[in-house]
């Protein structure tokens, strides 16, 4: 499978998110992060089993590319520990996002080479993702959208904050 687009986001898993964004902003400059706590999904797939997961997001910019630190916030089964087994105390790297023309045929593309479906979930704003399972390949999965207006909406609200921000104030919560 060939994937010619470039990736639009970094993610992390951390065991705190807000610590890590904080940490990221200093060593980087990266930033301001936009935190999501306990997101709530109304359609979300597990390797192809309905779950409701429990997770905290932070967002920001850092350069062109979206920085994500995710943390979970139960021990369940999921995408985060397929990569990072729970207990295990490790963390890191998680996925790399793309923003595709054909999220369906970019992941059947990848589904026809031996990769599964990790996650497939749907937001209440209307942005669904799909996550692929290429640890064996990559050591991280990797993240599919399409060019929604709610997704690029996201995207340009990361990006516009990061514009004039110095440093102040690196962890916000997200405007109503």
């Amino acid at each position: 499978m060939l994937l010619t687009s470039k990736p639009c986001q970094i993610a992390y898993f951390v065991p705190n998110v807000r610590y890590a964004a904080i940490e990221h902003n200093r060593k980087f400059g990266s930033g301001p992060f936009y935190v999501a706590d306990n997101v709530s999904l109304p359609f979300c797939e597990y390797r192809g089993n309905q779950v409701e997961m429990k997770i905290t997001s932070a967002f920001g910019q850092w350069g062109d590319l979206q920085v994500e630190f995710m943390q979970q916030n139960d021990a369940a089964s999921s995408f985060l520990h397929d990569v990072f087994p729970y207990g295990s105390g490790r963390y890191g790297l998680h996925h790399l996002a793309f923003i595709v023309d054909d999220l369906w045929k970019t992941v059947e593309g990848f589904v026809s080479h031996g990769n599964e479906v990790a996650l497939h979930a749907k937001m209440g704003n209307g942005i669904e993702g799909v996550l692929v399972d290429t640890i064996e390949e990559n050591g991280h999965m990797l993240e599919f959208y399409e060019p929604t207006a709610p997704l690029l909406d996201l995207y340009e609200f990361i990006s516009t904050q990061s514009r004039d921000f110095r440093g102040d104030d690196p962890v916000r919560v997200f405007p109503d």
